[in-house]
């Protein structure tokens, strides 16, 4: 008799696990692999564009189509909150990050691996790329047009503009070229820049940090916090996203060579 109840109690047993299955594939869950590997089994250049696709649809609202964060982490700096290595990613995408608004994702094992290599490379574009340039001319140009005065490197520098200290490892060659010559093409949403004209006195110009319905916090151009109430402002222009200038009117062989310097830097390595 005892063995007759312990033999229906396995089948039952198997029998709940069986449309438990089942009922993963009838409500859309991903099959889930019990073990992780260790590094990314899905790491052609293939797979890297499809995990870019799936990208693009599943995590753009929150880390910006270039990966380069507003409601969610700037993934181009390389530097995860859960860790780095293939795993941890893997794991970040899949479960998610608790007590944030990074949730768990539904996609199959073999989408978030893809993902995660698309992920990675976001970090380290410019690792692949060495630009032709002569990096020491353009470090002098970087100094002679004073770029010290709105970017950091190292310690040397404001925050008034990104800190380029690893910029050399996070952006390809196209991308600093373009940052030079039309610096409006993509500007990250933590540099974006206002104008405040004000209902008497000078105007006010810099970067937004914050803004709600009585006042705008920025940092204006000369590096100082300011908070400006709008019952004194008379227009806020949004026209001019970038305080950045163009230098499209350098020389072929100057682009070239301040390309080749943002290229070098590659932070700490």
């Amino acid at each position: 008799m005892l063995s007759r109840i312990f033999l229906g109690l396995a089948a039952s047993a198997a029998l709940l696990a069986a449309q438990n299955v089942q009922n993963q594939a009838l409500t859309g869950e991903a099959a889930r692999s019990a073990e992780i590997a260790k590094t990314n089994p899905f790491n052609t250049e293939a797979d890297v564009q499809q995990g870019n696709a799936l990208f693009q649809v599943q995590c753009t609202y929150c880390h910006g189509a270039r990966g380069e964060g507003g409601r969610g982490a700037d993934l181009t700096a390389g530097v995860y909150k859960m860790g780095g290595a293939d795993p941890d990613l893997f794991k970040t995408v899949r479960s998610g990050i608790p007590g944030t608004e990074m949730p768990a994702s539904r996609l199959t094992d073999d989408e978030i691996w893809k993902m995660v290599g698309f992920v990675k490379r976001l970090g380290s574009r410019g690792l692949s790329e060495k630009a032709p340039g002569d990096a020491a001319a353009g470090k002098a140009l970087y100094a002679k047009n004073g770029c010290a005065g709105c970017h950091r490197i190292g310690d040397e520098g404001v925050d008034l503009g990104p800190d380029l200290s690893d910029v050399g490892r996070r952006r390809g060659l196209a991308f600093l070229e373009e940052s030079l010559v039309k610096p409006e093409a993509f500007v990250s949403n933590t540099f974006r820049a206002v104008q405040l004209v004000m209902k008497s006195g000078p105007a006010v110009g810099g970067i937004r940090l914050n803004e709600d319905d009585l006042s705008v916090q920025l940092r204006d151009t000369n590096g100082n916090l300011r908070s400006v109430m709008k019952d004194g402002v008379k227009e806020l222009r949004r026209d001019k996203p970038s305080l950045m200038p163009s230098y499209e009117r350098l020389s072929k062989t100057d682009l070239t060579n301040l390309v080749a310097y943002l290229n070098s830097l590659k932070g700490a390595q």
